[in-house]
């Protein structure tokens, strides 16, 4: 579904490259005065000054939706049923309710003065105190169910009083200045620690035992070897069972839970899956730590981060040659 809370294009790429996890590991800490937290001020700086800007008629009860985007992200549990049901609140609300009583605005505002664009700042768009509560805790509750997916490394008293900042012309950041702060932070600072952080991963897997390495420097358990006189080549076609998990145990990708195999060419995969599935046979089945060379580097990939490492276990059912499936990357 279309998300239905704004962000400015660097948050909402930011929060596009870490959702997709099925058990993302919580990163938000409440914070506190003490200690001020300039990343989560600049995304709730963007985000606040995003909203005022860009719909100034939704007066909402601020504090409802910010105690409600709190309780969200602080909660062990992802509430998915609450999730849905704010989305139903949201969905009514925006596709019926808000364009309904713009459209009205906008005429009662032509008839007066056509000349001039309506002055929306001066309008509220919510018909009584109840429906704005009830749609600012539903608001709250989107935006701290998208923000926890992302796994950034909130503090919610830094977030929370940026928004409120924003709301009430008191930020201590521009729009530029918090795209600035976040871009740099995920274009500098979160490669460079997730580099380091893998690094330090891998160094633990391979003392592990059975973990073997090879010359590029992928890791791999063989759990189960298969028919070796049956192994793949690098042209091959695989059909696998796989499941996919970032260093904190995340699940971000899994054929278990699609229920189905998945076949594709070993020569349209990442460098690691083209190595590794080679060691073992028809049957077999191979755990995979691969370093984010072999992977999806600097880059990432969806809910991959930039330089991380990843672990993969895989279980080789069939071997093809020939044909040329779809890239499974």
């Amino acid at each position: 579904m279309k998300k239905l809370i704004y962000c400015a294009a660097v948050v909402c790429a930011a929060m596009m490259l870490a959702c997709g996890g099925n058990k993302p590991t919580t990163t938000v800490s409440k914070g506190d005065s003490s200690n001020f937290d300039s990343l989560s001020y600049a995304i709730g700086a963007n985000i606040g000054l995003g909203i005022t800007g860009e719909m100034p008629e939704m007066k909402f009860d601020w504090e409802a939706l910010m105690d409600s985007a709190e309780e969200t992200l602080l909660k062990a549990e992802a509430d998915e049923a609450a999730h849905q049901e704010a989305i139903a609140v949201l969905q009514a609300f925006f596709s019926q309710e808000r364009p309904n009583r713009l459209t009205e605005y906008i005429g009662e505002q032509m008839k007066i003065d056509s000349t001039k664009q309506p002055d929306f700042a001066n309008f509220d768009v919510f018909n009584n105190d109840e429906e704005r509560t009830n749609v600012s805790k539903a608001y709250g509750c989107d935006l701290g169910t998208n923000m926890r997916s992302s796994r950034l490394p909130l503090q919610t008293y830094w977030f929370k009083k940026a928004m409120l900042d924003a709301v009430n012309g008191e930020a201590a950041m521009t729009m530029e200045e918090s795209q600035a702060h976040i871009q740099n932070y995920f274009m500098t600072v979160l490669p460079a620690q997730n580099a380091e952080a893998s690094k330090a991963w891998l160094a633990e897997v391979e003392k592990e035992n059975g973990v073997q390495k090879t010359e590029s420097g992928l890791l791999y358990r063989i759990n189960r070897k298969g028919d070796e006189s049956l192994k793949p080549l690098a042209t091959d076609i695989v059909n696998v069972d796989y499941e996919g998990t970032l260093r904190d145990g995340s699940v971000f990708d899994s054929s278990y839970q699609r229920g189905e195999p998945i076949e594709f060419s070993l020569s349209g995969v990442i460098k690691g899956w083209t190595e590794g599935l080679q060691l073992i046979g028809k049957g077999g089945e191979i755990i995979l730590w691969i370093p984010a060379d072999l992977a999806y580097g600097a880059r990432g990939a969806g809910s991959i981060g930039p330089n991380e490492a990843l672990r993969f276990k895989v279980e080789l059912h069939d071997i093809k040659s020939g044909s040329q499936p779809e890239s499974a990357e």
